[in-house]
């Protein structure tokens, strides 16, 4: 599938899924097919790729005509003796070169190869750290919609709550302390609905700069557990196996080496094929035609430029000891975002468990205390504390339960089989490995 392709499955699928019903598959293909910032690096890895061909074009004929025809003034002893000075020059030249041996122009070719083929990783790197912040970003506005329903019911129980005492204070059986505390808990509970408000439209807004849509009612992602490693020592292991960023860090090393190869190269001669065929007429003061032919090996090398080569080949040396230590920082970083992503999977997982315990704990104490309450066995502000109560435990239940869903695609992001789990094809040049094709 390539972008075409790609931009136009997912135009037909946006336009035949309204927004509001966007599955998370959906909204990560349409990113894929659609981010700026991946067309970007398709356009890099696209340039690098044309690279290769510049650089192997080096060791293919080069071929070269020259012509010319104006006026030429002469005036050596010759011309003075034959006494024309003034000549209707006329020449032409065809010549052709090749390269037959270089050691730099061979390690330039396998450094383009190494640096698209380190491009193409970083896109796929890009396209999987893309797609988890759209998971997130999805899982964030889902979260931030059942906090809102959560704070509204909050509120309509809090209501409901106030108009109970303000008929009891008006019969005479309530108090007016009691009228105040439920005003001041349905105040704060007002507070938390229209700051569940605020949150949701933020969580709108970083979607739809992600994904160029808008999500209104996004559905609990099933992710797909046959892609989920079944250790954290498994995570590492797939991790550090088909992470896009270590083979991106793999193939930069053989760059700088190739690179530093290629600096070499400067210190060795080269060996050239030249022939050239010239023809001229009144040219040099020569009143006739002349025909030149010449076929040659020509061996070139510098002796000595100022120190320059050596000192390319020095700073290239640290290049190369610098990517180095590139590959084992990120080495180190995929290791602790990995551990991280599967530390949280697994106490998030725990945390449900005990969370669910205390909503329904909770909600069997606001039935209790409400029976109680009416019987006089209760206060007001017992009552008032297990609705906080078990609004708390709503909403850490809920914290929890997203969190545990984007964990999950954390770890698939750190094992770089994310796009696989979701089921995400991405066009088929990201896929080409540039060294199997190339060389």
């Amino acid at each position: 599938m390539n972008w075409k392709k790609l931009f136009i499955a997912s135009a037909i699928s946006a336009l035949c899924t309204p927004a509001w019903s966007m599955s998370v598959e959906q909204a990560v293909a349409t990113t894929i097919a659609t981010d700026p910032e991946l067309k970007s690096a398709f356009n890099d890895f696209m340039s690098n790729r044309e690279d290769i061909d510049s650089a192997q074009g080096e060791y293919l004929p080069d071929i070269n005509v020259n012509a010319g025809y104006g006026f030429e003034h002469i005036d050596n002893s010759s011309t003075q003796a034959s006494g024309e000075k003034d000549f209707n020059r006329k020449d032409a030249n065809i010549s052709l070169t090749q390269l037959i041996w270089d050691s730099k122009t061979l390690n330039n070719i396998e450094r383009t190869e190494f640096e698209a083929e380190a491009q193409r990783y970083q896109l796929l790197s890009d396209a999987q750290d893309k797609s988890l912040r759209v998971t997130e970003a999805y899982v964030a506005v889902l979260l931030a919609k059942q906090l809102l329903s959560l704070s509204k019911a909050n509120v309509v129980v809090h209501e409901k709550m106030l108009s109970d005492i303000e008929r009891r204070a008006e019969s005479g059986i309530g108090s007016t302390a009691d009228l105040s505390q439920v005003q001041a808990r349905v105040a704060r509970s007002i507070t938390n609905m229209l700051a569940a408000k605020s949150n949701l439209d933020d969580a709108h807004t970083e979607f739809f700069r992600l994904v160029g849509v808008s999500l209104e009612s996004p559905v609990d992602p099933e992710v797909d557990t046959l892609f989920m490693p079944s250790s954290q020592a498994e995570a590492l292991e797939i991790a550090y196996a088909t992470n896009p960023v270590i083979r991106l860090a793999t193939y930069d090393i053989d760059a700088a080496r190739a690179q530093y190869r290629q600096n070499k190269g400067n210190l060795y001669p080269t060996l050239s094929f030249e022939a050239s065929q010239n023809w001229s007429n009144d040219a040099n003061g020569v009143e006739e035609d002349v025909n030149e032919f010449s076929a040659m090996l020509r061996l070139r090398f510098n002796i000595y430029n100022g120190g320059s080569d050596l000192s390319n080949v020095r700073r290239s040396a640290y290049q190369l000891n610098k990517s180095k230590d590139v590959f084992d920082n990120a080495s180190r970083l995929l290791g602790e975002s990995t551990r991280l992503a599967w530390s949280a999977y697994e106490l998030t997982e725990q945390q449900k468990k005990y969370l669910a315990q205390h909503v329904d704990a909770a909600s069997e104490t606001v039935i209790a205390y409400e029976k109680q309450f009416r019987i006089g066995r209760r206060t007001l502000l017992d009552l008032l504390n297990t609705e906080n109560e078990l609004f708390e435990a709503r909403r850490s239940y809920l914290d929890a339960h997203y969190a545990y869903i984007t964990a999950k695609y954390r770890v698939l992001n750190s094992t770089g089989s994310l796009l696989d789990a979701l089921r995400i094809d991405v066009p088929e040049e990201w896929l080409e490995p540039v060294l199997d094709k190339e060389g």
